[in-house]
């Protein structure tokens, strides 16, 4: 029997590249892991009690506030009526908005999170909060490069998927739920290969696909930067339980 023995030199090799965008995710929230941090566990500790405030405020604004609407209504037609005459002017039914009456108290509530935010966030915190969750995901601005040359290879099945957008909408579902979170969002652009780069072989499109959000090639994430990446997005953002939100700003540490 005669055995063959190959020169590794003899295997063709190729690396494959996608050329576009990737937004890397932290996000900052109460569990039972960061209220014991060492060094950030008070801070969720106050941020929570605060946030219980804020609830209670909330649910108090949404129970008075049709009330509080008409009362103010009806106060300003009463000032038009003594001050102009009787019905030449009063308030446009169609232009009224309950929503123009907001707690001054709920608002102070959200100026107290968002300076204890802004005063516990920088550089440092975002970097090494162990507690926080991370994830990736590839945006759908971009093309598949094999060698450095691009390929005839669609992958906008991949972004337009069920899959791909159940998965982005199931994590915004779940941190709506919470009573506040802190979301650091980067968007780099730039080409990125798989951890092992060369691949022995041929390439085929068929070994191409996406798995949590990522374009995968033999099953390995693209998303190691073959050279430097340029930032297009930075933003760091608090979300209240009231559904909205503020700008922090992220400073040295």
């Amino acid at each position: 029997m005669i055995i063959e023995i190959r020169d590794s030199s003899d295997l063709m090799s190729f690396e494959v590249t996608y050329n576009g965008d990737i937004q890397y995710i932290k996000v900052f929230y109460s569990t039972e892991k960061t209220r014991a941090g060492k060094y950030y566990g008070e801070f969720y500790k106050k941020m929570d009690a605060l946030a219980s405030d804020l609830k209670r405020f909330k649910q108090e604004l949404d129970e008075d506030c049709e009330k509080a609407a008409k009362i103010a209504k009806d106060a300003a037609n009463k000032a038009l009526s003594e001050r102009f005459g009787s019905l030449r002017y009063i308030i446009d039914e169609h232009l009224w908005d309950e929503d123009i009456v907001i707690s001054k108290i709920l608002d102070d509530r959200k100026e107290e999170m968002l300076a204890l935010a802004q005063k516990t966030f920088n550089n440092e915190v975002l970097l090494e909060e162990d507690g926080a969750e991370e994830y990736k995901i590839h945006l759908d601005e971009g093309g598949i490069e094999v060698d450095g040359e691009g390929v005839e290879t669609s992958i906008m099945e991949f972004f337009d998927s069920d899959d791909y957008h159940e998965l982005n909408e199931e994590k915004l579902e779940k941190l709506e739920k919470l009573d506040w979170f802190i979301i650091w969002s980067r968007t780099v652009a730039g080409e990125f290969k798989t951890e092992r780069g060369l691949h022995e072989g041929n390439y085929s499109s068929k070994e191409l696909n996406m798995k949590n959000c990522l374009l995968t090639y033999r099953d390995l994430p693209l998303i190691v930067p073959t050279n430097g990446t340029d930032i297009f997005s930075n933003e760091l953002e608090i979300h209240f339980i009231d559904e909205t939100r503020a700008s922090l700003e992220m400073s040295e540490s």
